[in-house]
């Protein structure tokens, strides 16, 4: 669902944000915002629209249809939506202060007024707004044009000096904006609106209503995104050679994506999320990632849009190439330019957690525990094998395993979790899932243990050129630690394992040796958990492109479903579509098939 036009929210709210000491800034800040305003208003429709619905089956009538319409008492407030819970949802999507926020709805609002006053009415993406008295709006939309505009034009002449990032020195036609702001928000005449919402943006929360349990998970991978998004399948000067996305999966992907019904909870990104690990790269995985436009090869035409994704909705971690820092030369480094960018935690491992249902403390809870599998120090040294390393390898060593145990332990026995952006949760630990994400893989592919041997010298020859092909290959992009990661997940009472780096879909059981059941921080549980590796969604060279989406129903079942597109001469065969499903006991014992492809660790 495309968001609302961001420009409602107008580019001088970034100066706001660096005024009450906020360096995000940028066009993704303002997006985030009328897109929770956006969905705010959705929900709102799609709740009046339950209560009408329920008031006419018992009447006997049918079911009604057509937009749905809601009245304020005075802009963005009334009986429908209040402006009060209009912040708080702001303040949990995007993590900002409620007074900045406040100043983001009268920008907002001081938008919507000027617009009315030009045409009594407009719509954006399914969303029309119009004033129930056209007298009033004229007044209203005057005052805001001689007073608003006025403090505007102030604000953008008294341009920030080098001196501006010091909290002594700000910019004062900034502080002139948002004391006219708060002062005419008290002196200004109501003004009500008339805000109604296309039936196709709330079918999909009426045809499916969420059933009070089950949380739908979207995982992503190797994204591979470059300064461009819509470049197509060049390979990067730097670093040398590096292979970057497809513009063509990358709308087919966004595509599939929003087509979810219904839509996804929280989206995952376990890793390579840029190529080469640029500022300007990370700038477009927000772009992507939050549902910026993608222009294809005529950047005057949208041609798709992103995930949608707001800060409280999605979890990303770094990938190798994040760690690449732009330079020529390929190879991990110390940098943490993925952090800074993203607004993500910097020390790792961390533990989060999500539940849709805020309210409900003895609701379904998700905790995630994530890794940063990237080599820690980078590079190493100069020697031929630490540069080897550097391409790809990855590594979790004992001691944040150890950190993580004690996390599983605390947050078990305290019961309480840090949420993505806001307030704690409190859970029910018998009511949780618990997932670690990372990006490299832990655990491979299932290969047969020996080789069948050809007869005859050269043929040998060929068998161990391929076998050692195959090795170094393994070995350029392995995981240091893979099995004390795995069995340290075994006694947190990790239940999955996401990650990516592969570039191939394959799922596998890990078991502890001689035990069926393991003592956790969550309980007793069968000593067994399920590893996934994703695809890469977007990658331009890959066999080919995909995601995966995991249904959790409770704290036992989880319907994983795989979606994707192969490739065929160096195109995706046609658009993303369902390749497989299977529902999976958490905690019932593994099924045979299993069994046969297990992964065994000594716990």
């Amino acid at each position: 669902m495309p968001a609302l036009n961001s420009d409602l929210l107008p580019p001088i709210f970034e100066q706001v944000l660096v005024h009450f000491g906020h360096r995000k800034v940028g066009a993704y800040v303002r997006q985030d915002i009328v897109r929770t305003l956006e969905s705010g208003l959705v929900n709102a429709a799609a709740v009046l629209e339950r209560e009408k619905s329920l008031r006419t089956i018992q009447d006997n009538g049918a079911a009604p249809g057509g937009p749905t319409v809601l009245k304020t008492s005075d802009r963005l407030s009334g009986a429908d939506f209040s402006r009060t819970a209009l912040v708080e949802l702001l303040q949990q999507h995007t993590g900002l202060l409620p007074e900045v926020l406040e100043i983001a709805l009268l920008l907002i609002e001081a938008q919507i007024d000027l617009r009315l006053k030009g045409c009594g009415k407009f719509k954006i993406s399914g969303i029309e707004f119009a004033s129930i008295d056209g007298q009033a709006v004229a007044g209203v939309a005057d005052w805001s044009k001689a007073v608003l505009q006025a403090s505007i034009q102030r604000a953008t002449e008294d341009r920030p000096s080098i001196w501006s990032a010091f909290s002594w020195r700000r910019n004062a036609g900034i502080q002139v904006l948002v004391e006219t702001i708060q002062l005419g928000a008290a002196q200004r005449d109501a003004l009500p609106y008339r805000v109604t919402i296309d039936r196709t943006l709330i079918e999909p929360l009426l045809a499916e209503p969420r059933n009070g349990s089950t949380i739908r998970l979207l995982h992503v991978s190797d994204l591979h995104l470059a300064l461009e998004l819509r470049e197509e399948g060049r390979k990067l000067p730097s670093p040398v050679g590096a292979p970057t996305h497809s513009f063509e999966a990358a709308r087919l992907v966004a595509g599939a994506v929003r087509s979810l019904s219904p839509r996804y909870d929280l989206l995952v990104a376990t890793g390579d999320l840029t190529t080469d690990g640029t500022r300007a790269s990370f700038e477009t995985v927000l772009q992507y990632v939050q549902g910026g436009s993608i222009a294809g090869d005529n950047p005057m035409r949208i041609a798709s849009y992103g995930l949608g994704a707001s800060k409280s909705q999605r979890i990303l971690l770094p990938g190798n190439h994040d760690r690449y820092a732009g330079k020529l030369v390929i190879g991990q480094r110390l940098d943490d330019e993925f952090e800074r960018a993203l607004e993500t935690p910097r020390t790792y491992p961390y533990v989060v957690g999500f539940r849709p249902l805020e309210d409900q403390t003895d609701a379904l809870t998700l905790l995630f525990f994530v890794f940063d599998s990237t080599l820690p120090e980078g590079r190493k040294g100069n020697t031929p094998s630490d540069w080897f390393d550097a391409l790809a390898v990855g590594e979790v060593s004992w001691e944040e395993v150890a950190r993580a145990e004690e996390l599983a332990k605390q947050v078990a026995e305290k019961k309480i979790v840090d949420r993505l952006v806001g307030d704690p949760i409190t859970f029910d630990p018998s009511r949780t899932v618990r997932i670690a994400l990372l990006h490299h893989h832990p655990v491979v592919t299932y290969h047969r243990e020996t080789l069948v041997r050809r007869k005859g010298l050269f043929a040998r020859g060929i068998d161990l050129v391929r076998e050692y092909r195959d090795n170094r290959e393994a070995s350029l992009v392995q995981m240091k630690g893979g099995d004390e990661f795995l069995a340290g997940c075994l006694r947190m009472g990790i239940q999955l394992v996401c990650f990516g780096h592969q570039h191939y879909p394959y799922r596998r059981l890990v078991a502890a040796d001689k035990r069926t059941t393991i003592a956790t921080p969550f309980g007793n549980r069968v000593a067994a958990l399920r590893a996934f590796c994703c695809p890469t969604a977007l990658q331009y060279d890959a066999k080919g492109n995909g995601f995966y989406i995991y249904d959790i129903v409770d704290e036992a079942t989880v319907v994983w479903t795989s979606i994707g597109s192969l490739r065929s001469e160096g195109r995706l065969t046609g658009p993303m579509e369902h390749i497989e499903s299977e529902s999976i006991q958490l905690d019932g014992e593994p099924e045979p098939d299993e069994r046969a492809t297990q992964h065994v660790v000594n716990v």
